[in-house]
């Protein structure tokens, strides 16, 4: 019940082709997979890196 799941470079991965991201489950034993997230467009793009759609809505009158 106390894992994980890291992704490193999630930022950088989101300016790319996002059909193979390498992840890993932490817990008591390190898990490799891979996820993947459908097209999305520049704007969706942003709103995550942002962290959130109330972040880029903020960053947007800036």
């Amino acid at each position: 019940m106390d894992d994980y799941i890291y992704v490193p470079n999630i930022k950088n991965l989101l300016d790319g082709d996002m059909t193979k991201i390498p992840a890993y489950v932490i817990g008591k034993e390190v898990k490799e997979f891979n996820l993947y997230v459908a097209d999305m467009t520049p704007d969706e793009r942003k709103i995550v890196k942002d962290g959130c759609l109330i972040n880029f809505n903020r960053n947007k009158i800036k």
